[in-house]
């Protein structure tokens, strides 16, 4: 819901002071191009396109222009150590690659949000590890606001605030003692 992607049935979805419970459907288009980056489990990359047509595309979606969009990938894929690699197609990456491929396709839009659904989940301990690292540098450099869901309490402790949910609701609310620009959400059932 406060990605755009589903309304609620019942109950007010605030973001930013953006009520997007009443939002048309066309508004919500609008909102996810211009507002919102995708970060996704399994990458959702496109096999037959390279790195930097996978991280132009969303561009092309806001009208951005061919060599703008382009250029524009090319600097997201370079910060994120990928500049040797954006002519490969995601089965010529490992799956950190694709992940920094995903991360920067949500990146080259520009969000004021970035939504991460268990970005590590597909990766083994290293390459999560390297991951995790990645994402504090990230969200430093771009000043992006990031919602992360996932049940990964270790990946859950790089967080400002944690926001348990368990069974379709707030089970806590948890501010961590280190300062980093991110906020993760972690889905766990909780017994009373």
């Amino acid at each position: 819901m406060l990605g755009g992607l589903e309304k609620p049935t019942a109950g007010e979805v605030f973001v930013a002071g953006q009520p997007l419970h009443r939002f048309t459907q066309s508004e919500l288009v609008t909102y996810r191009r211009e507002q919102v980056g995708f970060i996704f489990q399994s990458f959702n990359l496109l096999p037959q396109l390279t790195a930097l047509d996978n991280v132009a595309l969303p561009l092309s979606f806001r009208g951005v222009a061919k060599h703008a969009r382009q250029a524009r990938a090319r600097a997201v894929l370079a910060q994120l150590g990928l500049a040797k690699h954006m002519h490969h197609k995601p089965g010529q990456l490992s799956g950190g690659q694709q992940q920094r491929v995903g991360i920067a396709r949500a990146l080259a839009v520009q969000p004021t949000l970035v939504f991460a659904d268990e970005p590590t989940g597909n990766l083994d301990s290293r390459t999560s590890e390297e991951t995790l690292n990645l994402f504090r540098a990230v969200i430093r450099r771009f000043q992006t606001t990031w919602i992360m869901v996932t049940h990964d309490h270790h990946l859950a402790s790089f967080a400002d605030t944690i926001v348990s949910i368990g069974d379709g609701r707030i089970t806590d609310i948890t501010q961590t003692e280190h300062a980093q620009t991110a906020s993760f959400v972690t889905n766990q059932k909780v017994t009373p």
